[in-house]
């Protein structure tokens, strides 16, 4: 056995701090002559000790982690589906199948563009009313009768043998109901054409003669637009000419229009320069005020 001095010893080498690892640990020589001892050393596995006459500490222990739960594709896929949800979601999108429209034909193109100048033309305007005596007799003759235009032309020569055998007192209060007509259709036509702007009204008339140009549209339906708001169309040189010469009268004399327009037309060509200058100035000057008159107008 060995002695307390070599069990201490042991004691001191085992509570010493070492490596995990295993190690020998050498005895003392006093200690091989120990009776009953067959081991020169003493293999075991060493554990960090504690020194001696150290405290024990206390550690305050840390709350255990979560474990963190991976999320898989179909879990952040599901995740944002319902984020998605909770936001005001558009009602669904219906697909429209459309047809690929085929081009239209020179004829239906024609019939289109007829119809929309039809609704630029602003043929909305009022109707006429009687207002000479023969025109205030026959509307009255027919009023209230249901006659067409064959029996109309076939009761003609009635109505104009009538007329001429008519007093003077009922040719008088026929020609004042013509007056009063002028007068009422004046008012009607004025507050019509300036319900419309002055572009609209340009535009209409534009479109009017569209009609007459290209699709021979009935005349007595182009009428044109009389609108005061839009200023007239300066005249040229020759056309000032012409207007002061027929305003002289010095051509009442010629038999016929034409021939008058012959005469002042020779009479321009020998019209001295300075004399034409002073006709070309005045045009010039009517452009003028005519260019600054639209830009107010429209």
């Amino acid at each position: 056995m060995l002695s307390s001095i070599g069990r201490a010893a042991v004691k001191r080498l085992v509570s010493t701090t070492t490596t995990t690892s295993l190690r020998r640990i050498a005895v003392p020589c006093f200690a091989v002559n120990a009776p009953k001892s067959n081991h020169a050393f003493i293999r075991s596995f060493a554990t960090p000790g504690r020194p001696k006459g150290s405290a024990k500490r206390t550690t305050a222990k840390k709350p255990a982690k979560k474990p963190v739960v991976k999320q898989t594709k179909s879990d952040k896929s599901n995740k944002s589906n319902t984020s998605n949800k909770s936001k005001t979601t558009p009602e669904p999108k219906t697909r429209k199948f459309s047809r690929k429209q085929k081009p239209l034909s020179p004829e239906k193109q024609a019939i289109l563009e007829k119809r929309e100048l039809k609704k630029t033309a602003l043929f909305t305007e009022p109707k006429g009313l009687p207002n000479t005596p023969w025109t205030v007799f026959v509307a009255e003759e027919t009023k209230d009768k249901s006659t067409s235009a064959a029996t109309l032309r076939t009761r003609m020569p009635q109505l104009a043998e009538t007329y001429r055998n008519l007093p003077a007192s009922e040719l008088h209060r026929m020609t004042a109901v013509g007056e009063q007509n002028k007068a009422t259709y004046a008012a009607a036509y004025k507050e019509w054409v300036e319900s419309h702007t002055t572009t609209e009204i340009r535009a209409a008339m534009k479109a009017r003669q569209l009609l007459k140009r290209k699709y021979n549209y009935p005349v007595r339906s182009l009428k044109p637009i009389h609108d005061d708001r839009i200023p007239k169309q300066p005249l040229n040189a020759f056309s000032l000419f012409t207007k002061a010469r027929w305003a002289s009268g010095d051509h009442a004399h010629l038999a016929s229009v034409p021939a008058a327009a012959k005469e002042i037309a020779k009479e321009w060509k020998n019209l001295p320069e300075t004399e034409r200058q002073a006709y070309a100035d005045l045009s010039k000057a009517n452009t003028e005020q005519y260019k600054k008159e639209v830009e107010a107008a429209f």
